[in-house]
């Protein structure tokens, strides 16, 4: 495969602005048309639109006489934006390209550094574009690899570990506090927007027993909606807090709404159970002395700030441990589409395999008589497992003999081993 045939045309937050990522953006139905619109049209072979907040990616497999430059133009025109955008595009292929592409999974190239939601959405444009019939066998063999570099990155380097943003770093504090967060109790005070992505992080754990005040009823009410939480009046928030684990923060207050005073009694009426406390209002929601008092504990956001500064700087360093294991898989990979004729002679034998499979399926069914589809099914997937389990081995050794080891006769040896020579018979003698 020529890297060339490949190109990636895209912006991200890095260079656009959010208006124009927002104009940019694709629903799926959208990204779909929009490829097999270009399919048709001759000017790419398959493509794999990749459309977050953050980015708009467009990874084609080039048509003949197709080019980076006039995709962006098509672009440009199907989203209606401006000429004078175009300017914001990026265009890469060959090496910059795979090297992109892995740094993109991996979640070095994202707003916030090593966040592994990035690999899902990859994930997700790859299948997209497979469902819909507009993956080749080039940019299958691209993101299948990216998928196995990112994987490797973040298992290798561990640069997802700590926490960098103040919301996940108060979640990741409640989860090293309590061994099991979802059997715990959450009451947040105040229904703005770092209220709600803290919420997000502990419903998706799991919680699912939470209360929400706020002073305004109907932001509380609307906020409840999301998180099928119990909305409590504001002036009953004290007694609210007796009854739970967690506590957050988040109010708009000039001055603090809790007090030390407050504090005792709903300790006191706790019999001084643990509670936790997570302060993340500026000006600050709760009194200094109440983390003080034993079973309470404290943390504001300067406390959470200072974890979260130090998982970025951990993560700063990570990240350079994962560039140079991507920089050492580009170089695999390329060498990988060097040997073309390996993914020919490996599409040749696990096509001859299924054409084995197909024929001993096919004459296991007419010996067994009647069954039941379920049966047939059941029977149909337990010789396709058989056949695939029987190669996986001998594929993977190969791939790396061949690639890592550059062992070039290795191909020719698993060719002969696994594929009958031309003309010759197959003994079709079942033994009896």
């Amino acid at each position: 495969m020529a890297l060339n045939e490949i190109a990636l045309i895209g912006l991200n937050h890095k260079v656009a602005p959010v208006e124009v990522r927002e104009r940019l953006a694709f629903q799926d139905e959208e990204a779909l048309s929009f490829l097999k619109g270009l399919k048709e049209e001759g000017a790419v072979k398959g493509g794999v639109l990749l459309s977050t907040c953050n980015r708009v990616e467009f990874y084609a497999d080039l048509g003949q006489g197709g080019s980076a430059e006039s995709l962006v133009g098509t672009m440009v025109k199907a989203r209606g934006l401006a000429e004078s955008s175009r300017s914001l595009f990026y265009a890469k292929q060959g090496r910059n390209l795979i090297s992109h592409l892995f740094g993109v999974a991996a979640g070095l190239d994202s707003m916030v550094l090593g966040e592994p939601q990035i690999l899902g959405q990859v994930k997700d444009s790859y299948f997209l574009a497979r469902d819909g019939g507009a993956l080749t066998t080039q940019l299958n063999l691209l993101f299948q690899k990216a998928f196995h570099v990112a994987k490797k990155v973040r298992t290798e380097t561990g640069i997802g570990e700590r926490p960098v943003t103040i919301s996940y770093a108060a979640f990741n504090l409640a989860r090293s506090i309590f061994e099991d967060l979802a059997t715990k109790r959450i009451l947040i005070l105040g229904a703005g927007e770092m209220s709600r992505i803290l919420a997000t992080h502990f419903f998706e754990s799991g919680i699912r027993q939470v209360k929400v005040a706020n002073r305004t009823r109907e932001r509380a009410l609307a906020f409840a909606k999301t998180f099928d939480a119990e909305v409590v009046p504001w002036e009953t928030f004290p007694r609210a807090m007796v009854q739970s684990d967690i506590v957050i923060s988040s109010t708009g207050a000039p001055s603090c709404i809790i007090h030390e005073a407050m504090m005792k009694t709903v300790m006191q009426l706790r019999r001084n159970a643990s509670i936790l406390i997570i302060d993340i209002a500026v000006p600050r929601d709760v009194e200094a002395s109440v983390g003080k008092l034993d079973g309470a504990y404290l943390y504001n956001v300067d406390d959470l700030q200072e974890v979260a500064d130090e998982g970025l700087e951990q993560r700063k360093r990570k990240a350079e441990e994962a560039e140079e294991l991507i920089a050492s898989e580009v170089e695999v990979y390329e060498r990988y589409l060097e040997h073309q004729e390996l993914s020919g002679i490996i599409e040749g034998v696990v096509a001859w395999a299924n054409e084995i499979q197909e024929t001993e399926t096919g004459e296991a069914l007419r010996r067994m008589g009647e069954l039941t589809p379920k049966q047939q099914d059941v029977l149909r997937k337990a010789i396709h497992r058989v056949a695939h389990k029987i190669l996986h081995n001998p594929i993977t050794q190969v791939k790396r003999l061949v690639v890592e080891e550059d062992v070039s006769q290795a191909s020719d040896i698993f060719r002969d081993l696994f594929r009958p020579r031309e003309g010759q018979q197959e003994d079709e003698g079942d033994g009896q």
